[in-house]
């Protein structure tokens, strides 16, 4: 079969994309939004932890990625099922998640810190291994999708649609929840109950409305350790993990320090603070379609470029906004979308088309490893962040469930906000310049595979 039907054949339905896509609800909703946005203020201002324990927990509850990621996926690339090697993991993985989920809202009755610590900390490992299990087997699933280069692109701008669409509906009603209760406390544990109550069909969906190809089951497993080497001799891959992960730490920073900025600095309320939250995240879908079509006309490659300077530029601005000025916030909100919509969609396509690479290299499909160290990765800088904006916080004398803050205090959230993700963005920027894989030299691999051409097949 030439590359032109390899292609054809790899065309996808509106419906298996939506399928597919529905999927990443509840971690677009849950770990993408809720928790990023909302559990370090939960754990300081609600469940009333200082911020120095409330980095320990994230850090104590970081400790089991150590392992979990990687080797969720090198199992999934091992499963042999009439489901597939990854669907099954979506099927039993989906009640687990939404109940663990709604487990990290409730507040025991505890009195001492450090017991309240450790309860949060042994919470989110559970919820922390249910993502695993749910996630990798999940991000697994879109290079056999679909083998075509610009098909693929086509696949995560609905995922990452959907995500930012549902993490908006969930920005919002979380805020309207928020300033319709006089409780925190009872708002966050509802936010929780209901939220896993959602995520559990929405894995499903996913479950039955995607397939897998029956030929990539067919090739054989390997051992771990020689698939991490194919994995490090992966150098595009390498880029766009790099990309991957330097456009997401300025999410995972802004999301965690932005309603303290709104709330200390802006002087907004938590609930308007949430709406906020929204009108990104609904910025961010409104500037996909733009970001989708300069990475059709052009290459994948320039709609990073593009998309991520102009998000270095606004986070930069940030600095420039005057105290209580509550529009240039909205403005801020508004200009983010170009940037955050790119960090969604465009570094996972590239990573599909790198394990085209991988395959010439090894003669395998592993896409389960990749998949687990890429989530990896993600979550240990997503926990360093949070671990390390809780300190720093704590070190500028931060005051919790205060109504002002000292200017130390103020100084730190600004900096964290706009200072450090701008380092990381002007990274990102230089990362992609040197990305090797573009559009003419994915095709080459493709024919490459139809060839089958492998370089080290043994080794």
């Amino acid at each position: 079969m030439s590359v032109d039907e390899r292609v054809k054949e790899s065309e996808l339905t509106a419906w298996n994309k939506i399928a597919y896509s529905v999927g990443v609800l509840a971690h677009s909703v849950g770990p993408g939004t809720i928790v990023a946005f909302w559990y370090l203020f939960f754990l300081t201002d609600v469940a009333r932890i200082n911020p120095g324990l409330a980095g320990v927990t994230v850090i104590l509850g970081g400790v089991w990625d150590a392992v979990n990621d990687p080797l969720v996926g090198w199992l999934s690339d091992r499963t042999r099922t009439r489901w597939g090697r990854r669907r099954p993991y979506l099927l039993f993985g989906a009640v687990p998640y939404g109940v663990t989920f709604a487990l990290m809202w409730w507040v025991p009755p505890i009195e001492s810190q450090w017991l309240l610590c450790l309860y949060f900390a042994l919470i989110y490992i559970l919820f922390d291994t249910a993502v695993t299990v749910v996630s990798c087997p999940y991000d697994a699933l879109v290079p056999e999708l679909t083998l075509d280069y610009d098909e693929r692109t086509s696949v995560t701008s609905y995922r990452a649609f959907f995500s930012i669409v549902t993490g908006l509906l969930a920005a919002v009603g979380f805020g309207l929840a928020l300033e319709s209760v006089t409780q925190l406390e009872v708002a966050f544990l509802g936010m929780g109950i209901t939220f896993g109550l959602v995520f559990i069909p929405s894995i499903l969906i996913a479950f039955f409305g995607t397939h897998e190809r029956k030929a990539f089951q067919a090739r054989p497993a390997t051992s771990l350790r020689r698939s991490l080497k194919f994995v490090l001799h992966n150098r595009p891959w390498r880029y766009s993990l790099g990309m991957h992960i330097l456009s997401w730490v300025p999410v995972n920073i802004a999301s965690a320090v932005f309603v303290y900025y709104l709330i200390y600095w802006i002087g907004m309320r938590a609930g308007q603070a949430s709406m906020v939250q929204g009108i990104i995240l609904g910025s961010s879908a409104f500037f996909l379609p733009l970001v989708l079509w300069i990475g059709h006309r052009w290459d994948k490659k320039t709609a990073y470029i593009i998309s991520i300077g102009s998000w270095l530029v606004v986070m930069l601005s940030i600095l420039l906004v005057p105290q209580g000025a509550r529009t240039l916030a909205y403005v801020v909100a508004v200009l983010v979308g170009p940037g955050i919509a790119a960090a969604h969609a465009l570094p996972r396509a590239m990573s599909a088309d790198t394990l085209d690479v991988d395959q010439v290299q090894s003669g395998l499909r592993q896409e389960g490893v990749y998949a687990g160290i890429e989530a990896f990765v993600r979550k240990i800088s997503t926990k360093v962040v949070l671990a390390a904006v809780g300190p720093v916080l704590a070190l500028s004398g931060y005051l919790e469930n205060a109504t002002t803050q000292s200017p130390g205090t103020l100084l730190a959230i600004r900096t964290l906000l706009a200072v450090v993700p701008s380092i990381i963005l002007m990274a990102a920027i230089v990362l992609a310049w040197y990305y090797p894989l573009n559009r003419d030299r994915h095709r080459q691999v493709q024919l490459q595979l139809e060839r089958g051409r492998f370089e080290n097949p043994k080794k």
